[in-house]
């Protein structure tokens, strides 16, 4: 039996897999109201958890598919917490060692790129000190001492890893041709910077349902649905077109209580917004035209649902006709 997450008055589902049972077999389609994990800042496509109207909740507990219930209000054992940090550190420590070595493998397949980039660095240091030679003449300024100690900064960092190799030797005189670098120890001067990710920079695992579930003492709910005449009306209304093969979603972008589909949403558009009113109740002609130019805009029957004396639920269609000339 499915169990639905029961949460501030309204039911969710968390298993991927049950979800696509429900709306496989069982033809309710909810709504997905999480935030999509790869594109978390936009509004158009979402993720788990799946949201259940209380149409389809009830229904799915009337007909014995599914059963609501909730977290104990206690919250988890002493034992399935030390269970989440232990595997929520050991997910931290897996990413620290494999960020690590992918950084290193990028060095390497840039190695090329960082070599020369390093010798173009060294030129711009240069040419950078000379021009400022010409405008001051031999005296040194500010700008050309901060320079010659970048210059010293990089000589420093190669000749540290190089320990103590001629190759590593530098000349700064002419193009980049005439710049010595040893290839090989600039690259390990790069690798030897790459330092361990802290685990607050690390991502953290959205489990789509709690793994330790089959643990908890999940408490069954004791949910009175449907209390007042509306609530009543709407569910014998989602109850008979789901009994007649239809998908039923939510009718509020189009002004109604439900739209119907003959097949899955994901294929076909809606024929019918389905609007609940008592059969006693009254609305005026104007209330008729609006429900009529509705449906023609969409391209969509508008069905007027109601439940007679004997429980029955009753249709009316409303259909806009051009003018009869």
């Amino acid at each position: 039996m499915i169990e639905l997450c029961f949460s501030n008055g309204k039911a969710f589902l968390w298993n991927a897999d049950d979800i696509y049972l429900l709306r496989k077999d069982h033809r309710i389609v909810g709504a997905l109201v999480g935030s999509y994990p790869n594109k978390p800042f936009q509004m158009h496509n979402k993720w788990l958890p799946l949201q259940l109207m209380p149409e389809e909740t009830k229904l799915l507990i009337e007909k014995g598919i599914a059963r609501l219930v909730q977290s104990p209000q206690n919250g988890p054992d002493p034992e399935t917490l030390d269970s989440f940090y232990q595997l929520r550190e050991k997910l931290c420590e897996e990413q620290i060692i494999l960020m690590k070595e992918n950084r290193q493998k990028t060095i390497l397949e840039k190695a090329d790129e960082i070599f020369e980039g390093k010798k173009r660095k060294l030129l711009e240091l240069r040419e950078g000190k000379t021009k400022s030679k010409k405008s001051v003449g031999h005296s040194e300024t500010s700008e050309s001492v901060s320079e010659e100690m970048e210059v010293s900064k990089i000589q420093e960092e190669i000749e540290s890893t190089s320990e103590g190799t001629s190759e590593s030797s530098l000349s700064l005189k002419g193009d980049t041709s005439d710049i010595i670098l040893d290839k090989d120890t600039i690259i390990q001067a790069e690798l030897s910077k790459v330092s361990e990710i802290s685990k607050d920079q690390c991502m953290v695992q959205l489990f789509a349902e709690c793994p330790w579930k089959k643990n908890m003492m999940l408490e069954e709910v004791n949910w009175r649905y449907p209390n007042t005449e509306e609530e009543k009306l709407r569910f014998a209304v989602f109850k008979d077109l789901w009994e007649r093969g239809l998908y039923i979603t939510s009718g509020c972008k189009f002004g109604g209580d439900f739209l119907a589909y003959e097949g899955d949403p994901f294929k076909y558009h809606a024929l019918y917004i389905v609007v609940c009113i008592e059969q006693t109740s009254k609305f005026q002609a104007i209330d008729i035209l609006t429900y009529g130019r509705l449906g023609n805009q969409v391209k969509k029957t508008v069905a007027l649902a109601s439940v007679n004396s004997s429980g029955i639920v009753e249709y009316i269609s409303l259909k806009w006709e051009p003018d009869m000339r």
